[in-house]
């Protein structure tokens, strides 16, 4: 009789994506942790019946198509995972020192809010604005912080208060700002499924340690990301594991028992 391998799963997903034009994983990233990652298969047959006597009966079948699909979840919220959910990509965004100079707003509106520095090229503003030298005029006069505005130095923008008494709906206020150095992740979303390689390294407190490999996956996003909320953050995905070329669409692999 076999041995009886009753298991609770545990496990670190890990993923690569492939090098440019190929299907080759540049170094596999660990996902983080993961509550779910689930693996579906299902297939599509042609059934042959004998209708030579009495009631039909099938005396043949053969599969016609096999489509390998999976899930899994995460809550480790990098900005790896974030790209993938966007179909993005990640980068590092370094910010040089810009001097100081004005930035003219126009047609301001009192209680909102405005981000400094966008521009096509700089679609998300500037970010990390140098306190030193700081200031804003309408018509030559200085606004006064907190009585005509706010300011959020870290993420560069400016909020005219309701009650602002040197600034009106229709002005034209000139922010005069340095930026500081500084270096930032950034994601950028995409239209393309995001294609690499998938492993599965199991870590089981019960059960024999069973480990999955896919050369070829696909990810998709699967769900609501819920940016806020009383839970924690979780992510969700699809997966479609596809046969590569020169293999096959899953691997399992137990423990090696060393000689």
């Amino acid at each position: 009789m076999a041995t009886k391998n009753y298991t609770l799963g545990r496990g670190k997903v890990f993923f690569s994506r492939f090098k440019t034009g190929t299907q080759v994983p540049e170094g596999f990233n660990y996902i983080g942790n993961t509550p779910e990652f689930n693996l579906t298969i299902e297939s599509e047959n042609l059934d042959h019946y004998s209708s030579d006597a009495g009631i039909r009966e099938k005396d043949d079948s053969v599969p016609l198509e096999v489509s390998r699909t999976g899930s899994f979840i995460t809550d480790d919220i990098q900005p790896d995972n974030v790209a993938l959910f966007f179909f993005g990509t990640k980068s590092t965004v370094t910010q040089a020192i810009v001097a100081s100079a004005p930035e003219t707003i126009t047609d301001v509106v009192l209680g909102r809010a405005y981000k400094l520095g966008i521009t096509d090229s700089n679609p998300t503003g500037y970010m990390g604005i140098d306190a030193t030298g700081f200031g804003i005029t309408v018509d030559a006069v200085p606004l006064v912080a907190d009585t005509d505005y706010t300011v959020d130095l870290v993420n560069g923008i400016v909020t005219l208060l309701e009650t602002a008494t040197n600034v009106a709906d229709g002005d034209d206020m000139i922010v005069t700002y340095a930026v500081a150095g500084s270096t930032r992740d950034r994601v950028i979303s995409g239209s393309t499924p995001v294609e690499g390689a998938m492993m599965y390294v199991a870590n089981n407190p019960k059960g024999a340690n069973l480990n999955y490999y896919l050369p070829y996956v696909k990810i998709t996003p699967n769900g609501d990301y819920a940016l806020k909320g009383d839970e924690w953050q979780q992510i969700p995905f699809s997966i479609e594991a596809l046969k590569p070329a020169n293999g096959e669409a899953i691997y399992m692999d137990g423990t090696p028992v060393m000689a």
